[in-house]
């Protein structure tokens, strides 16, 4: 996507615009009242939430804050922990946390987390490789501190505009409702702890759609393994290691294959 993309945050108040040629797309949030505006089509949707925004982590760290609290959980004994003061991240002074892992099975070499030397706040967080190269980053190339307008929080529909109100649902949960969320949350088990945890989770049975018929030829082209704990096809990247099982597993980690394996076999 070619286009600039601008945030602005204060308490549970965010504004986030993304520009692109011929259009505009802004995400406002005013304490419990969310707004999505289009340029394009001249459209708004708006909804109330009932609990805070940004409680939820999204799967993959979408802020360096958001990324040094995933990190910094990885943090226990195994790993040592040192500082880097010469580094300058958006053009700020900072200095870094330096995280060595001290455990020979997982992949990732380092983890370094920059922290703006006034404010405190993470501005860029990196994973290296054990071979010392960048397998993720994400950070700030530019930032201010001064507190912006109330006004940049306030969103009017512009005339003739499509709003679409999305109402919260006031249903109370049923019995099969819970029994779902509980299944959901079951799905998934954690085998270890920090750099060298193994997730494990139930994967769906794939049909005859075409979207499972692709992830089917893709699968096809892994390397086909097998062991006690039974057998499926294996994707090694150079920060992590994956397993699909035959008998409907799928189990992710920081770490190499063999202990992918061990997993499995609880």
């Amino acid at each position: 996507m070619n286009g600039r993309e601008r945030a602005l945050v204060t308490g549970v108040e965010r504004r986030q615009q993304v520009d692109e040629p011929l259009r505009q797309t802004n995400v406002i949030v005013d304490g419990s009242d969310v707004w999505t505006w289009s340029s394009k089509d001249n459209a708004a949707t708006h909804r109330t939430v009932t609990a805070e925004p940004g409680n939820t982590p999204s799967e993959t760290p979408r802020t360096p804050t958001e990324a040094a609290n995933r990190v910094l959980q990885a943090l226990e004994p195994t790993t040592t922990v040192t500082t880097d003061s010469s580094v300058e991240v958006a053009g700020r002074p900072a200095y870094e946390l330096v995280l060595d892992p001290n455990d020979p099975n997982t992949l990732i070499g380092q983890a370094r987390i920059a922290i703006d030397g006034d404010t405190k706040l993470p501005l860029r967080v990196q994973a290296f490789g054990t071979d010392n190269k960048i397998v993720f980053e994400v950070a700030y190339t530019s930032v201010d501190f001064t507190r912006p307008d109330e006004a940049e929080f306030v969103f009017n529909p512009p005339p003739g505009a499509k709003v679409t109100e999305i109402q919260p649902s006031d249903r109370t949960p049923s019995a099969q409702d819970r029994q779902q969320a509980d299944e959901a949350r079951n799905a998934t088990t954690v085998i270890g702890t920090g750099w060298t945890a193994v997730a494990i989770t139930k994967a769906r049975d794939l049909s005859n759609s075409e979207s499972d018929q692709q992830l089917k030829a893709f699968l096809s082209k892994l390397q086909p393994v097998q062991g006690s704990w039974g057998s499926g096809r294996l994707l090694a990247g150079t920060a992590f290691s994956a397993v699909w099982t035959d008998d409907g597993r799928l189990a992710v980690g920081a770490v190499r294959p063999d202990v992918i394996y061990q997993a499995l076999n609880r």
